[in-house]
């Protein structure tokens, strides 16, 4: 089972520059912000698969599909990012890509560990799945009163989804600019440099 972990850790890593290959054969610059809405469309459709699966029995396909549906959502905020924000600087945009790879791992343990809520038990909490959204996730949840109430687990898994996607395109659109920033400035040097 252990060995698993090595060829799932590669396919998240790898499924972003997938995605933005894919996508990007369907549209070019000029189409960004179609493309970038088709992406939206793709996060939103499977984390509307993973709400359908939320609170049905676990076993190993309802896990898979959920799993994959997160995976998915996480690399449409990559690619998002990478389409937006991807062209800040020359070669940013495989930059953008690698750092949001690698950007999404954290976000998607915190998704996938933590502690199982027993039958009975409170339900869960926003805060122990998202890093930052998490907290006004709660409060919302708390504020709309769906807090364990039948059908939370559905509101819960939609929660998770937005701000997983949220949380990953944020963070991965920070890196860009802040790479974009650097990259300029390197640049910069270079060329006061060759005068």
């Amino acid at each position: 089972m252990s060995l698993l972990i090595f060829p799932a850790v590669a396919f998240v890593l790898a499924w972003p520059f997938a995605l933005i290959t894919l996508v990007g054969k369907l549209g070019q610059e000029k189409r960004r912000p179609a493309v970038s809405l088709g992406i939206g469309i793709v996060a939103v459709a499977s984390g509307t698969i993973a709400t359908v699966y939320a609170g049905a029995p676990a076993g190993p396909l309802v896990s898979g599909i959920i799993l994959l549906s997160m995976v998915t959502v996480s690399a449409s905020a990559v690619a998002t990012a990478y389409f937006l924000f991807g062209n800040v600087a020359m070669n940013g945009r495989r930059l953008c890509a690698a750092a949001g790879s690698l950007l999404q791992v954290p976000f998607l343990i915190a998704q996938l560990v933590g502690p199982d809520k027993l039958p009975g038990s409170a339900p869960p909490v926003f805060a122990e799945k998202l890093p930052f959204l998490g907290i006004l996730f709660d409060a919302l949840a708390e504020a709309i009163g769906t807090a364990g109430v039948p059908g939370y687990e559905g509101f819960f898994s939609l929660g998770l989804q937005a701000g997983l996607y949220l949380e990953v395109l944020f963070g991965t659109a920070v890196i860009c600019l802040i790479m974009g920033i650097v990259m300029r400035s390197l640049d910069g040097h270079k060329t006061e440099g060759r005068r």
